[in-house]
């Protein structure tokens, strides 16, 4: 009798454990938050709402990561405008060979920040430019102290890479170019269409950004980083000849400090936050899809073997 009573506890000890560990691995392997979900499981988790904290970024700020991030965006600004500056000096070219500079430029630019975005993108994300991250931020993607960080570090790197050029560039008394500084009558044109087209082509910039980090594509991070560098690439042959292209206020910041040239500067800071403000709000709450669920096939089997034994 007492055997029969210890085999009947040794078997349901068994099949409890058994059941505990089959419950385990289905969460596991169905990502199941154990403390949001239904009690049915039909639903799907609860979305964890972003506190004020969060939304400030408060917390963060007091880590390792974030401090490494920061000093990622100022060193990554501090180099793309190392590159900006000095491709666009465009030695022994003549100067009316206008369309090749401009795809020279174009091309190094490109590449510079393709090349930049892969270095730090696994660190900071690889924003590089305050339209970007003001972009991100009104997405809520970046909290508001990361972000204004950021452009801090951005802004500071941007004159530390013009600097840069300049003390590298000989004669820097004059540098062709002025340092690629952005002038809004690059073609006679009005303030109006400057403005116009450095927020239309920023909002292509941050439009992409978006798109091509969006969830729901399976992007291999060097098409990520390519194809941004193309995007930058495209914008670049387009607008030189209107604005010499900004679409980054860090990077005509950088130039206007060094070569101490403010014409219409506040063209190159209110078009690309706006442009980028906008294709943020816009892919966000029109284009963005939550991504659908999937059937999970590895808990679909575990499921049938566990329902069969």
């Amino acid at each position: 009798m007492g055997s029969t009573k210890q085999k009947r506890h040794s078997f349901v000890c068994l099949f409890n454990c058994s059941f505990v560990r089959s419950f385990a691995e289905l969460a596991r392997y169905a990502k199941l938050d154990m403390t949001t979900s239904d009690s049915n499981n039909n639903n799907p988790p609860a979305k964890k709402k972003m506190g004020a904290a969060e939304i400030l970024g408060i917390k963060e700020m007091k880590t390792l990561e974030f401090l490494r991030a920061v000093f990622a965006e100022f060193l990554a600004t501090t180099l793309f405008l190392m590159c900006v500056c000095c491709v666009a000096q465009g030695f022994g070219n003549g100067s009316s060979n206008t369309s090749a500079n401009h795809i020279e430029i174009g091309i190094g630019i490109g590449l510079a920040i393709a090349t930049l975005a892969g270095m730090f993108g696994h660190v900071s994300g690889g924003h590089i430019n305050p339209a970007v991250t003001f972009g991100m931020m009104c997405a809520r993607k970046v909290s508001l102290l990361k972000g204004l960080f950021y452009i801090i570090a951005q802004m500071v790197g941007g004159v530390a890479g013009s600097a840069l050029c300049y003390a590298f560039t000989p004669g820097a008394g004059s540098p062709a170019n002025k340092l690629l500084t952005n002038p809004a009558n690059g073609l006679k044109i009005t303030v109006g269409q400057g403005f116009g087209i450095e927020l239309m082509f920023t909002f292509i910039l941050v439009f992409f950004v978006f798109a091509i980090t969006d969830e729901n594509k399976k992007t291999e991070p060097y098409g990520t980083t390519l194809g941004i560098g193309i995007n930058i690439l495209v914008a670049h042959v387009c607008v030189i000849p209107y604005t010499n292209c900004s679409i980054n206020p860090a990077r005509s910041f950088g130039p206007a400090v060094v070569w101490n040239d403010w014409d219409d500067h506040w063209i190159f800071w209110i078009a690309p936050m706006l442009g980028g403000a906008l294709a943020s709000v816009m892919y966000e709450f029109i284009f963005f899809n939550a991504p659908s669920k999937t059937t999970d096939y590895a808990t679909t089997e575990m499921v049938e073997k566990n329902g069969s034994a």
